[in-house]
């Protein structure tokens, strides 16, 4: 067996192990998972959690980066060739209005994970860590393109100042995801949150249209 062998079989199990976690945070709090159910699920012993994981914490990090990566590459990829910026803003803001109706469970995982973020008895390189991964991220944010392109081609406002107009777009869709995330699955469903999602998703739109 070779070594790049053995260097697939280490990333599977660690991603089977992400996989797991991801599934079991997505339906419960995740401060009620423990690592053996982690490692029922995931098809793997302790032993091999721990030569990927040394702690809990270490996993919880990782699956709020992973699923941060996934809901803003999801977002990302809506816009088609050809819109101007207002057609890719609004066409993102569709789709992560869609994304989060399809994962409510990893919304309710991002909302709990900022709750506890501050409180959380993690070490101090994992929180500087996931501080520099957070400051990377806020450098080029997933929604800059479409802002700086509809400030270029002018169907946004030029005097929006992007990087704030875009963290201000990115707190407020995500605390309405949440909210929403947080509606009780056995509630009969009237389509009301999607509306109203969709309605602030265009007024975001229309405030920062130069029409």
């Amino acid at each position: 067996m070779t070594d790049n062998w053995h260097k697939k079989l280490r990333n599977k199990n660690r991603e089977e192990i992400v996989a797991a976690a991801k599934e079991l945070f997505a339906k419960q709090s995740f401060l009620a998972v423990n690592i053996k159910e982690i490692c029922v699920l995931a098809g793997v012993s302790r032993v091999t959690f721990y030569k990927h994981f040394q702690t809990m914490d270490e996993l919880v990090f990782e699956v709020q980066v992973d699923i941060l990566e996934g809901m803003t590459g999801f977002v990302r990829s809506a816009p088609s060739a050809g819109m101007n910026g207002k057609e890719m803003l609004a066409s993102m803001l569709k789709a992560w209005i869609d994304y989060g109706a399809q994962h409510p469970g990893y919304i309710r995982f991002i909302l709990l994970f900022d709750l506890h973020y501050e409180a959380y008895d993690s070490s101090h390189e994992l929180r500087k860590q996931y501080e520099q991964y957070i400051g990377r991220a806020k450098e080029r944010h997933f929604l800059l393109e479409a802002l700086e392109t509809g400030a270029e081609d002018g169907s946004l406002k030029r005097d929006a100042e992007p990087l704030q107009t875009a963290l201000f777009i990115f707190t407020s869709m995500l605390a309405l995801l949440q909210k929403i995330s947080l509606v009780p699955a056995a509630e009969p469903q009237s389509g009301l949150e999607a509306r109203i999602a969709d309605r602030f998703a265009g007024m975001l739109v229309e405030h920062l249209s130069a029409d």
